[in-house]
């Protein structure tokens, strides 16, 4: 036999040796991961108990902790509210967009922006130094946080060279710094050092707008007259003992106007919310109002009362199993002005403060915000209520100047003429701040 069938013979031998040694630790390694997988198992029957009270207790601690330290915060984009009836895909936010533009808006549409106090930032959010840009009322806005702990807001953009105040800009004690060539501005908004000058020039100054903290957010003053104030917001009385539980966040293609008014709607109520004021199981699941809950509103129409600037509407809502009832809520509702509404609600498990700021981002696009409080004994229940939706159909509506009004409306009429007092002379027209939106 020659050398070359020699060589080939062992490399045979060689290569089956290899195979072999392959498969023998590939069953090794098999049964070590069948023999920790077993071990695994039978470690967990045998400690089921211990385990389940482990995961319990963990998620108790969690709970306490988002309810006690770190509130509950929810979000939900414009794409996500009202437009569950497009079904989901890649190209979704064309054919929102499509449904939009396809929209009527309706006709003699209120003025998009009303004079009063809007909500622009959460105070718990701006610290001390922070600078914070804010596109709110048809307007570029700087609202920043001074070394006196006064929250301030000027318009956003420098008289020198129009830069950005809040994109790069400082904050210098009580001052805000323009980050293009170093222009200060302070409290009152006038120029009050130019790097190189010894003298600031007289006669430059910037915007500043009519600020104020109240119910864990900053407010800004708006009125197209450029009046002072002519109402000030002051914290809830509830806020002195209870605390922040948890914040949600809307963004509702509707006017601004028609956010409130649905409070007003009273006939509305059970034909949309009657599955219940917490939650829209009701609606996704129809068995849970006809045989286990089924919630209803009552005492509605003799409770409404507008007054000057203020409107009030009082609510119950019961909660029922099988005709017996579970739970009763009583909510007191209070408008403060166009954008302010505090909801006091009222039942077993405790009292519930919820801080509602409707904030006009564009003509027919509103940042909708609700702050949860309650005492320390409530808190559970204050984080539970932050995730408490209702259905926003307003998305796809259309305004009607002159509905066709039933008895049931009487309410939607009052509210409408308390909430026109908030439009002036010079507010700025639907059409007109449509033609000159914000966006490119």
């Amino acid at each position: 036999m020659d050398d070359c069938t020699t060589n080939n013979i062992t490399n045979k031998n060689q290569c089956s040796l290899n195979v072999n040694n392959k498969i023998e630790s590939i069953t090794i390694m098999f049964n070590m991961f069948f023999n920790i997988c077993k071990y695994i198992f039978d470690w967990i029957l045998e400690n089921v108990i211990i385990l389940t009270l482990a995961v319990i207790f963990c998620f108790i601690v969690y709970v306490i902790y988002k309810c006690y330290f770190n509130p509950v915060i929810l979000k939900r984009e414009l794409s996500e509210i009202g437009f569950e009836h497009i079904e989901k895909g890649p190209d979704r936010q064309r054919r929102i967009a499509r449904v939009q533009a396809a929209r009527r808006l309706g006709s003699k549409i209120p003025p998009p922006f009303p004079n009063g106090w809007f909500a622009i930032a959460e105070s718990r959010h701006l610290k001390k130094g922070d600078v914070l840009a804010v596109d709110a009322l048809g307007e570029n806005l700087c609202v920043y946080r001074g070394e006196d702990g006064v929250a301030r807001c000027v318009d956003a953009y420098c008289p020198h060279l129009g830069a950005h105040l809040a994109v790069g800009g400082t904050v210098c004690g009580n001052c805000i710094e323009c980050p293009f060539h170093k222009w200060r501005f302070d409290a009152n908004g006038a120029c009050v050092s130019v790097p190189g000058l010894e003298h600031a020039p007289k006669g430059v100054s910037v915007k500043t707008w009519h600020t104020v903290e109240a119910d864990g957010a900053v407010w800004v003053w708006h009125d197209a007259e450029n009046r002072d104030p002519i109402w000030m917001v002051k914290d809830a009385e509830e806020l002195k003992g209870w605390k922040l539980r948890g914040r949600n966040e809307f963004y509702v293609s509707a006017h601004v106007q028609e956010i409130p008014e649905n409070g007003a709607d009273v006939a509305h109520l059970n034909a949309v919310h009657s599955p219940s004021l917490l939650s829209d199981f009701g609606e996704k699941y129809p068995i849970l109002c006809d045989i286990i809950v089924a919630p209803s509103w009552g005492g509605l129409s003799p409770a409404v009362d507008c007054k000057w600037l203020t409107s009030n509407i009082k609510l119950s809502h019961h909660y029922k199993i099988l005709k017996c009832e579970l739970l009763h809520l009583n909510v007191n509702i209070t408008q403060i002005g166009p954008g302010h509404v505090r909801l006091l609600i009222h039942s077993p498990l405790g009292p519930v403060l919820v801080v509602q700021s409707v904030t006009p981002l564009g003509p027919l696009l509103q940042k909708v915000v609700h702050r949860m409080y309650s005492p320390a004994y409530n808190a559970l229940f204050g984080a539970f209520m932050v995730f408490s939706e209702a259905a926003m159909v307003r998305s796809n509506s259309t305004y009607i100047n002159a509905p066709a009004y039933v008895k049931a409306d009487k309410t939607i009429r009052g509210f409408r003429t308390w909430f026109s007092q908030f439009y002036s002379e010079n507010s700025k027209t639907f059409k007109d701040a449509m033609q000159n939106p914000l966006d490119w």
